[in-house]
C-alpha cells in the first residue's frame, strides 16, 4: 500500500478524482429544486394609531378624524401565527405638523419576516392646536357636618390659585378650579388636608385633559364653637370739656359675634361693654378712639377683640322745645284713673343742649315727659317726671326736677241690673265690695291715660 501512495502518478489521479466528486456534488445541489414556503395574508383590524414627535408643551393634537386603521400583511404561515398583535403598530409623526388643520401619512411598523399589502385608510387629518396657560382662584367645597354645635367656619387653600393649560378653545369653557374636602363630626380646625383639584366648565361638568399645576393644595379648614352676631351698643365714661358736646358717634363695625354655649347665647340680645373714655377728647373737632372687646362672663370668644370709634365734636348748642306732652304710665292693673291737673295744658317747654345739627332737627315728638302713678293712692300727687331724650341731647338744666300734679281717683263702677239667669244661661258674679253684680268674665276698661312707655327717672344726654 505504501507503494501505491508513494507513487506520483497514483496521487494524480486520485486528485483529479475528488475534484470531480466535489463538482459533481455542488453542481447536483444547485440543479436540485427546494420546496418553496407558503406565503400567507391576513387582515388586522382596529389598529390604533399612535401619534408622536409632537412638542406637547407647547400644542396639543385637539383632533384626528380615524384614530384606528385596517391593514393587510402577508408572509410566511408561521411568521404570521407567532406574530403578536401588540406588535402591529401605526405611527403618525407630528414632528412637523403645523397649527391648524392638515392631512398626514401614516406609517406602519411590522414584526420581521412581514410586509404590509394595504392599509385603510393611509392618512389621517389632524387639527393642531396651541397650548394656552391662565391662572384660576381655588374654590374649596365641603361635605359633610362638624360636630353637634359646632359650625363650619373659613376654608383656606395654599397656595390660593393654580395654572391651568388647556387649548385656546377648551381655556375659555373654564369657569373655576375646586376641589372637595370631606367634613365628618369634627369639633376642631382641620390643618393642611391634602385635595385633588379638577377643572369645570358653566356646566359643572369635569373638564378633560386640563393640565393643573399644582394638581393639588393644602386645605385648612376652621371649625368654630356656637356663636351668635349682635349689634353693639356704645357706653361712655369721662367728661367732655366744658361747653363741647357730641355731634356724632361712629364705631367702624356694627356688630360682633359671642362664641359660646348655645344656653348662653340664646339669651343675649346686644353687646354693651363698650367704654369709650370721653376724657380723652380736649377740643372740639374730630378723633378717633380705640376700644377693646372682652368677652362677657359665659362667653368663650368676641370677635373682633377691638374697635374704633370716630367722634365728632362741636361747640354747644341750646333751643328750647315747646309744647312737649306729659303721658301717664297706670301699670296699676285699670282700677284707678289719673289726670293731668298741673300745668294745665298738659305740655311742658324744655331747654336743651346739644349739636346745632342734632337740635335743629328735633321736633317735641322725639322727646317724652313721662309721670309714672305706679304705687300711688287715691289722691293727689306732684310726680317728677321722667325726661327720655335722644342720645347726644341732654337738659340745659339737668338739676332742675320736672313735677306734675296728678289726681288720681278710684274708677266708678256703674250699676247693673240683674238679667234673667236663665235667660242666656250665664252666671252673674258679685262685686264683693258693692255688692252688685256683673255678667261673668267681663274685663275692666282700660284707664284712658294708661301708658306704658319708659321707667321712672331720666334718660339721653351722652
Amino acid at each position: 500500500m505504501n507503494k501505491w501512495i508513494n507513487n506520483n502518478n497514483f496521487a494524480k489521479v486520485l486528485a483529479i478524482a475528488v475534484s470531480i466528486l466535489l463538482w459533481s456534488m455542488v453542481h447536483l445541489n444547485n440543479d436540485t429544486p427546494t420546496p418553496t414556503a407558503k406565503i400567507d395574508t391576513r387582515i388586522i383590524e382596529n389598529v390604533k394609531v399612535q401619534p408622536y414627535g409632537l412638542d406637547e408643551k407647547k400644542y396639543i393634537l385637539s383632533a384626528m378624524d380615524h384614530d384606528r386603521v385596517r391593514i393587510e400583511i402577508k408572509g410566511k404561515k408561521m411568521d404570521l401565527d407567532f406574530a403578536f398583535s401588540g406588535e402591529y403598530k401605526i405611527k403618525l409623526d407630528l414632528t412637523n405638523a403645523k397649527v391648524g388643520t392638515s392631512t398626514l401619512p401614516l406609517s406602519v411598523v411590522l414584526p420581521k419576516g412581514l410586509e404590509v399589502v394595504n392599509i385603510q385608510p393611509s392618512t389621517v387629518s389632524v387639527n393642531i392646536e396651541e397650548r394656552n396657560t391662565a391662572t384660576f382662584p381655588v374654590t374649596i367645597v365641603t361635605k359633610g357636618t362638624p360636630a353637634a354645635g359646632y359650625q363650619l367656619g373659613k376654608v383656606t387653600p395654599q397656595p390660593a390659585t393654580v395654572k391651568v393649560t388647556l387649548p385656546e378653545s377648551e381655556l375659555r369653557e373654564v369657569v373655576k378650579v375646586q376641589g372637595t374636602i370631606t367634613i365628618d363630626g369634627e369639633n376642631s380646625a382641620l390643618k393642611e388636608k391634602r385635595v385633588k383639584l379638577a377643572a369645570y366648565d358653566k356646566q359643572g361638568l369635569e373638564i378633560d385633559g386640563a393640565v393643573l399645576e399644582p394638581t393639588s393644595v393644602l386645605a385648612e379648614v376652621t371649625i368654630v364653637p356656637p356663636y351668635k352676631e349682635v349689634p353693639i351698643e356704645l357706653q361712655y365714661t369721662g367728661k367732655l370739656p366744658e361747653g363741647v358736646v357730641i355731634s356724632k358717634a361712629q364705631p367702624n363695625i356694627s356688630k360682633v359675634k359671642l362664641y359660646g354655649p348655645q344656653e348662653t347665647l340664646t339669651g343675649v340680645k346686644s353687646y354693651s361693654d363698650i367704654s369709650v373714655d370721653l376724657s380723652k377728647i380736649t377740643t372740639a373737632g374730630t378723633i378717633v378712639l380705640p376700644v377693646d372687646l372682652t368677652p362677657p362672663s359665659g362667653f368663650e370668644k368676641i370677635e373682633p377683640s377691638s374697635l374704633k370709634v370716630e367722634i365728632i365734636t362741636v361747640a354747644n348748642s341750646q333751643r328750647v322745645i315747646d309744647d312737649i306732652p306729659i303721658t301717664i304710665k297706670n301699670n296699676t292693673g285699670g282700677s284707678l284713673q289719673a289726670e293731668i291737673i298741673n300745668p294745665a295744658s298738659k305740655t311742658m317747654s324744655l331747654a336743651l343742649n346739644g349739636a346745632p345739627g342734632l337740635l335743629n332737627s328735633l321736633t317735641k315728638d322725639d322727646i317724652q315727659l313721662i309721670a309714672s302713678i305706679d304705687g300711688l293712692k287715691p289722691g293727689t300727687h306732684e310726680v317728677t317726671l321722667q325726661v327720655v331724650l335722644p342720645r347726644y341731647i341732654s337738659r340745659a338744666d339737668p338739676g332742675t326736677p320736672l313735677t306734675a300734679s296728678i289726681e288720681i281717683k278710684e274708677k266708678s263702677t256703674p250699676a247693673v241690673t240683674s238679667p234673667d239667669p236663665g235667660a242666656d244661661g250665664k252666671g252673674l258674679d258679685k262685686n264683693p265690695d258693692t255688692g252688685t253684680e256683673t255678667p261673668g268674665g267681663a274685663p275692666d276698661s282700660p284707664t284712658d291715660n294708661q301708658s306704658t312707655t319708659g321707667e321712672s327717672g331720666e334718660t339721653g344726654g351722652n
